[in-house]
């Protein structure tokens, strides 16, 4: 294979760009903590990341609705909208593409099981059928009535918890959770049962990988199996994180399906196994990650680029919130 292509090939392998996202969301949330520092003064100024408003998902979701609703945009912390923007675009269009190739916390699960595979002979222990399907059905319960719960909030109530100046903080306060006991034993015991069963969390759990999916579903992207050319080496269905049976699809529309890529360049075929606009339309395996992290990025920059990323809060007052007392309140730190 000549150079340019292995560079290709290694610059668009799923490992590659999910590690990338998740030093880049490490090294935000070390930015977050050396700025918590600065308030404090405790250290020099750095400036406040605001990617690392994905963390919390309540207070942005429940901003997001009230933007849906004619609540307006939300000036104090707007990186949040943008993030859920961009993740629901690019499920809605790439198969779960947020999951599959940006989100950091699946990253690190994956790795897990990635781990699990390797030491356990090359796969993750199954469970009996019925009770993963009723696993993944607790996944939908939780979506559900979490996103049922947050979308029911006013538009009043909403722009109110907008205004809380704990919502402004509490990013601090969750990154510095992480370090407690009882995070890092249950990180820990998540960490195993990954290893063993593959991606628990993001398998069975996750509300925001239940709502993706369902955009997912609705993607005119999948991959397309061409039964004339298929010579049924079950490689597609063996190198499948997501343990679905792609040997045995026509068109890969399983809830899933995060379009990994990982069975298109299994599949030893050419052309058997393929992504597909409209089913029509061949989108190379190499070129998937690249529409995926370039929508990412282009609805970043447009962001950017019209004031809709930054926070309009001022430093003065996150150091006055910061110092105030609140990051050692008692109060829920998942927002």
């Amino acid at each position: 294979m000549p150079r340019i292509e292995r560079a290709r090939e290694l610059l668009t392998s799923r490992w590659f760009v999910k590690t990338a996202f998740l030093l880049f969301f490490v090294w935000a949330c070390w930015r977050l903590l050396r700025f918590a520092a600065w308030a404090r003064g405790e250290a020099p100024f750095v400036p406040r990341p605001e990617s690392v408003a994905g963390i919390l998902p309540v207070g942005h979701f429940t901003s997001f609705f009230a933007w849906l609703k004619g609540g307006g945009w939300d000036p104090y912390l707007p990186a949040g909208l943008v993030i859920i923007i961009a993740a629901v675009t690019v499920s809605l269009l790439f198969k779960r593409g947020f999951c599959g190739w940006i989100c950091p916390v699946g990253t690190v699960w994956e790795l897990a099981a990635s781990l699990g595979r390797r030491m356990m002979g090359g796969s993750n222990l199954r469970i009996p059928r019925w009770l993963d399907l009723g696993g993944m059905g607790l996944r939908y319960v939780l979506a559900f009535a979490f996103f049922g719960f947050i979308a029911q909030v006013s538009v009043q109530e909403a722009l109110w918890f907008r205004e809380l100046p704990y919502m402004w903080v509490a990013d601090i306060k969750i990154i510095e959770g992480f370090f407690a006991p009882m995070f890092v034993l249950v990180a820990l015991l998540a960490f195993v049962l990954s290893m063993l069963f593959g991606p628990v969390w993001c398998r069975w759990l996750c509300p925001l990988g239940g709502l993706y999916s369902l955009f997912g579903l609705a993607s005119a992207c999948s991959v397309v199996r061409d039964e004339r050319t298929c010579i049924a080496c079950s490689r597609c269905t063996e190198s499948c994180h997501a343990f679905v049976d792609v040997e045995r699809a026509h068109d890969v529309r399983a809830v899933e399906c995060d379009g990994c890529m990982a069975c298109v360049r299994a599949c030893p075929v050419e052309g058997c196994l393929t992504a597909r606009l409209f089913r029509t339309v061949r989108i190379p395996a190499w070129l998937w990650p690249v529409l995926v992290v370039g929508v990412w990025l282009a609805i970043y920059g447009v962001a950017r680029a019209t004031g809709n990323w930054d926070t309009s809060v001022p430093l003065e007052v996150f150091r006055q919130v910061i110092n105030s007392g609140l990051l050692e309140e008692t109060t829920p730190g998942f927002f």
